[in-house]
């Protein structure tokens, strides 16, 4: 039987919360940098593994200079470097509400501000969020874009630019004991700190978005630290029995021991009373839209029990892909 309804009451937040911060790695400690495979003939392991920091400040932030992507530097807690694109929106528009915006499985944060043409998945994501008067900082998740780890294996091809080192990396992390998606979160935790100290940011309104990876991050995130103001899941939310655990999906989702108590929708309920809205696909061949409507029918008590409203489900025709108009404004909306 498909498990839809959350088993997290509000006696059982906090604990369940903990649960999951460890299962990610969160609060374990910080290992040493990470390295390539020194040599992958004799059997070398990895070097290290980046650290599992949830606090950051960006690196000589730029002075603004018009809505448009700026590339600046997120250093971490642990002394990680990350790089991000930061959107402001002019002064006269700016909210003073933020957004934490990760991009989905593919080449990394160039598509979340490609505009001619603007990426087929993520469709001008970042300008949408920053015509609203939102601040946006999207930071390179590890294995993609500027952050792949290259393989040491000389008779390799390279990488293509749309590839990404999840296999590597998942691989790398798993055999660590932790689960690199747990790498992920903490990284866009450390962001969102980081966007916090900006000026002209309320450090009260700071949510988190992403769709395909990017939404399993902001899921996760928003669950694993109630700090997140709120979050906007695409093209993700479902059951992992309907999803990750029965159709073909990277290794960088598997984050062992999730199962049986915590399925989507227990994780999912971990963010209220905040706000969550989703979006989703009719057609989307992953992330089954019969699984996302189960999962979202079972989450309002965990809301309502707190005098809150809510998750929004906001289908779109099509398939895997981020739209982001109504959940936007739905998200923003509630962000007020």
């Amino acid at each position: 039987m498909t498990h839809t309804r959350p088993r997290s009451t509000r006696d059982g937040t906090e604990e369940g919360r903990a649960r999951l911060r460890t299962l990610l790695g969160l609060d374990g400690p910080a290992p040493t940098v990470a390295g390539p495979v020194a040599d992958p003939d004799a059997g070398t392991a990895a070097s290290g593994l980046p650290g599992p920091s949830t606090t950051g400040r960006l690196v000589d932030p730029p002075a603004r200079e018009d809505d448009g992507p700026q590339l600046v530097t997120v250093r971490t807690g642990s002394g990680d470097e990350l790089p991000a694109f930061l959107l402001r929106p002019a002064p006269e528009r700016a909210t003073g509400a933020a957004v934490v915006l990760v991009a989905g499985h593919g080449p990394g944060i160039d598509g979340l501000v490609a505009e001619d043409p603007a990426d087929e998945y993520h469709d001008r994501l970042a300008h949408k969020l920053v015509a609203r008067g939102v601040t946006v900082l999207a930071p390179e998740m590890l294995s993609f874009g500027r952050r792949r780890t290259e393989s040491s294996r000389p008779d390799l091809e390279p990488a293509g630019p749309g590839d990404s080192s999840c296999g590597i990396d998942a691989a790398r992390f798993l055999l660590h004991g932790r689960p690199v998606m747990g790498q992920r979160v903490a990284d866009a935790a450390a962001t969102a700190d980081a966007l916090r100290a900006l000026p002209g940011v309320d450090p009260e309104r700071v949510a988190v978005a992403g769709g395909s990876g990017g939404g399993a991050v902001a899921l996760l995130l928003a669950a694993a630290e109630p700090s997140t103001a709120g979050a906007l899941v695409a093209n993700y939310f479902s059951s992992f029995a309907a999803s990750i655990a029965a159709i073909r999906h990277c290794p960088c989702n598997i984050i062992p021991g999730l199962l049986p108590d915590l399925e989507m929708a227990d994780i999912a309920a971990l963010i209220a009373p905040r706000p969550l809205v989703l979006e989703a696909g009719e057609e989307d061949p992953i992330f089954p839209i019969a699984a996302t409507r189960a999962a979202h029918a079972g989450l309002a008590p965990a809301w309502s029990a707190q005098g809150a409203e809510p998750p929004t489900l906001v289908v779109t025709p099509g398939g895997h892909a981020f739209r982001g108009e109504e959940s936007v404004e739905r998200l923003l909306a509630l962000l007020g």
